[in-house]
């Protein structure tokens, strides 16, 4: 689901661009392209998450349409065919196992979440970059470190942001890339992805949406949680200084094996809650950043019009107020600006996608293993 969302985002953005650049035929191409990847959204979603989806893939869409009939009066055609082929060969190049650029960000460039961060520093960052300290007074770093909570709320920047403290070489993994139909193939992409990592002194494996690989044994089958079992052992017992950390994220900790949950493996769990109004301050500035916005925009206004919102809901607002603007500004031909009106008129139709049930479904796994975070 990560890479759909990252793709969905990064034509959005290029849309966004082409457009300040008029290049209507670019614009046509890149949000159409965005409208594919939140239809893929919405069919790998459920309930008002896959609505929403839905919703906004259509109003893209839309904007798509009127783009579209602005490049044939642009005389545009031929060029947006030419950006299709190399968007084609460009997508077909990607590896499924490549690996990222080291992330140059860092814990303070995350909004918000201080006690998240605070744990994090003192758990995951400082015993690796301290090691001769902590071996001083025998505790030993390393293991695999667990971030739970409602979905959208920057658990990925966040593993980002470690590797890059670490610098680090960055592993992003979804869990579908590790899954396989076929018997003992999860098991190999497994073994493959901890092999590859290892062969980097420094490394950092993040396993987006882990409770699909270490489900609860029951019935089923069990080779793969046995595998990442085995894989997670490993990883304390690397050799000449070398480091690997194993990073997890779930939206759903009450489905992971208690296995996985052990000292060693995931045994540290760090709850990453909704955005406070600081962190939301951030998230609006970093959505609106390099952005036609009226003159003294009140961001700290709008992050307090947004409580109880997760990071993805008000990431979303925001992108719809500048889809509101770009509409404003394909009809009037003139350049405008987003506005607070544009934000409220959002905001009011605007349904969160984190219920109070789901927070309290959280509370209660927090309470039940002693998890800690923010």
């Amino acid at each position: 689901m990560s890479f759909n969302a990252d793709k969905k985002r990064e034509h959005e953005a290029q849309a966004e661009k082409a457009l300040r650049d008029k290049d209507y035929a670019k614009a046509f191409f890149h949000t159409a392209k965005a409208a594919d990847f939140g239809f893929n959204l919405a069919e790998m979603s459920e309930g008002r998450l896959a609505r929403a989806y839905l919703e906004d893939a259509n109003e893209l869409l839309e904007i798509a349409a009127r783009l579209k009939e602005k490049s044939k009066q642009e005389a545009e055609k031929d060029k947006a065919k030419q950006i299709v082929r190399e968007e084609t060969v460009e997508d077909q190049s990607s590896s499924e196992w490549q690996l990222s650029k080291r992330p140059d960000i860092r814990l303070d460039d995350v909004a918000g979440l201080d006690e998240v961060k605070k744990a994090l520093r003192e758990d995951v960052i400082l015993p690796f970059q301290h090691p001769d300290v902590y071996d001083r007074f025998g505790v030993r770093g390393g293991g695999g470190v667990l971030m739970y909570g409602p979905p959208g709320n920057g658990k990925t920047f966040i593993a980002k942001a470690i590797a890059g403290e670490l610098d680090a070489a960055f592993f992003a993994v979804d869990a579908s890339q590790i899954k396989d139909k076929y018997v003992g193939e999860t098991e190999k992409n497994m073994r493959r992805l901890f092999e590859e990592a290892r062969a980097h002194e420094r490394a950092v494996i993040f396993l987006d949406e882990i409770d699909a690989i270490v489900q609860k044994r029951g019935a089923q089958k069990v080779n793969a949680v046995t595998q990442f079992l085995i894989m997670a052992d490993g990883i304390t017992n690397m050799k000449d200084g070398g480091m690997l950390l194993l990073l997890g994220a779930t939206n759903k900790p009450w489905s992971i094996d208690p296995a996985a949950l052990r000292p060693g493996r995931f045994g540290r769990q760090i709850y990453v809650g909704l955005p406070d109004k600081s962190a939301r301050k951030g998230i609006i500035r970093y959505c609106l950043r390099n952005v036609p916005v009226e003159d003294d925009f009140p961001f700290g206004k709008a992050a307090g019009k947004m409580a109880g919102f997760s990071g993805a809901d008000v990431t979303e607002v925001c992108r719809r107020a500048k889809k509101q603007a770009i509409l404003r500004q394909i009809e009037t031909g003139e350049n405008e600006v987003v506005t607070m009106k544009d934000l409220n008129r959002i905001i009011s139709a605007f349904t969160p996608s984190v219920s109070k049930n789901d927070l309290a479904a959280f509370e209660k796994w927090r309470e039940e293993h002693g998890a800690g975070g923010q």
